[in-house]
């Protein structure tokens, strides 16, 4: 076998692992978000993928928090489909409770 066949099959191989491959985000680098821009600790992250428009992907990741009083039903982040987690947001708003406050004398 000639090497410039060789070189050819290999080059035609090269589209198809291209198209395998797919970006993903670490469930620690989601983690470490959550603990460096909420005050959630968090006891369980679900992740689920959601496909919004055609050809757009984003993966949600839903966390649990140890500690209820701003994020009573958790946090959701949605990440694009790359491989930069600094891309992905976190959509669940912290809560306040003013009503709650003891009243000043």
């Amino acid at each position: 076998m000639r090497w410039t066949t060789v070189l050819r099959c290999g080059f035609a191989l090269v589209p198809m692992l291209a198209g395998e491959a797919s970006a993903e985000i670490k469930e620690y680098q989601i983690r470490r978000m959550l603990m460096l821009k909420t005050d959630c600790g968090v006891s369980s992250l679900d992740v689920a993928p959601v496909t919004g428009q055609p050809g757009r992907y984003e993966t949600r990741f839903l966390a649990g928090c140890e500690n209820v009083t701003h994020y009573p039903d958790g946090v959701e982040i949605l990440c694009p489909d790359t491989e930069d987690e600094y891309d992905c947001r976190i959509v669940t708003v912290k809560r306040a409770f003013p009503h709650l406050h003891l009243p000043n004398p």
